[in-house]
């Protein structure tokens, strides 16, 4: 069966996610996913360059719109509004968890060896960065501030994995936003009385 080329383009990427997904970058198979996709190794380099170009032209759209907003926290001067500000911002991330659920399991679960490799640190120093913003204000009002901010980082790491597994194991939109929301809250909602605090 002949297929037009941007069908086998699709194909490819389709089988090549589920391939990803499956073994993660560095034990994927191209052979496995042009076998799956129909076509043949050399038809494959006629829409891709090498196994890292699929792998690229599947997660970068995903994780430059993510690393865009993350890097919108950062701009955000931190006043009364940050608050309202940071919530928004969030409403956007976990927007894009709950569109890409897929790709982003991809950059969290099976990354290593490629490129993104390095992104679930990018994710947790974001948390933690952000967190640890948002509340250094709020003791600031009360002249006090974070004499150290090592629990914030070590639960920022456990939301983390906790998201890479949401997003390995459930595929239903609102679940994962859902449980994205509830373990945000679960781990921040009570935390800055368990902060190590000190007067300024």
């Amino acid at each position: 069966m002949q297929y037009l080329k941007e069908e086998m383009r699709k194909r490819i990427i389709d089988e090549a996610l589920k391939e990803f997904l499956r073994l993660g970058y560095t034990n994927a198979s191209v052979r496995t996913i042009v076998k799956n996709a129909g076509t043949s190794v050399g038809n494959f380099y006629k829409y891709f360059g090498s196994k890292e170009d699929l792998y690229e032209k599947i997660i970068d759209p995903v994780y430059k719109k993510l690393i865009k907003y993350l890097h919108q926290f950062s701009e955000v001067e931190v006043n009364e509004q940050a608050q309202a500000i940071f919530y928004e911002l969030m409403e956007k991330v976990i927007e894009i968890f709950e569109e890409n659920c897929d790709e982003l399991s991809m950059l969290l679960n099976s990354s290593t060896g490629s490129k993104y490799e390095n992104c679930r640190q990018i994710f947790i120093d974001f948390i933690t960065n952000t967190v640890t913003t948002s509340f250094e204000y709020e003791l600031y009002m009360n002249k006090r501030t974070i004499k150290d901010n090592f629990i914030i980082e070590l639960l920022a790491h456990n939301l983390v994995d906790d998201i890479a597994i949401i997003l390995r194991k459930k595929k239903n939109k609102t679940q994962v936003r859902k449980l994205i929301v509830n373990l945000i809250d679960i781990f921040y909602g009570n935390i800055i009385d368990k902060l190590d605090i000190q007067e300024i």
